[in-house]
């Protein structure tokens, strides 16, 4: 008898360290809308370390997942972030984003950049957008959103398999 429960103690432990392993490293996440694209698309699945949002640890060109509450309710959403806390951000008149007098290369862009947006990030916050500019509901939008906010960053796409990355 105390063999049997050894190894359910065993089985569970290692039950429990998986779990834990993927709720904070690698938890799955489906995309959902065209805001991505060609980045994303609709439907794929993505992995997401919340890890990061523990550690608080983004940086521009990180791909984030957040929640936004609007008056449908709430959703997950996913952008990139443009700039950080500190950072000055301009859309430029051709298009072109600016972020303290750097003009972005931005070769995932899809759609051109339109908006008003003349500002230095806040303190504690991070500017995002989507690649497809033109379909993108986001911070020049919503604004800047909160860093506590931010549920992890993206690293790798698992569907479809022909996407993987």
């Amino acid at each position: 008898m105390n063999v049997h429960l050894q190894e359910w103690g065993k089985a569970i432990l290692q039950a429990a360290v998986i779990i834990v392993i993927l709720f904070f490293f690698c938890w799955p996440m489906r995309i959902s809308g065209s805001s991505m694209e060609s980045t994303m698309k609709d439907g794929e699945i993505v992995l997401m370390s919340r890890f990061a949002a523990m550690q608080e640890k983004y940086e521009t060109g990180d791909i984030v997942m957040f929640h936004y509450y609007d008056a449908d309710g709430g959703k997950t959403v996913v952008k990139r972030i443009i700039a950080t806390e500190g950072d000055h951000i301009r859309i430029l008149a051709d298009g072109g984003v600016e972020v303290n007098g750097a003009r972005l290369q931005e070769e995932y862009v899809h759609n051109r950049t339109d908006g008003l947006v003349d500002m230095t990030v806040p303190k504690g916050t991070v500017f995002v957008m989507g690649d497809n500019r033109g379909e993108s509901f986001d911070s020049r939008n919503m604004g800047a959103i909160p860093c506590e906010d931010l549920k992890g960053k993206v690293f790798f796409r698992l569907f479809p398999l022909g996407r993987i990355r």
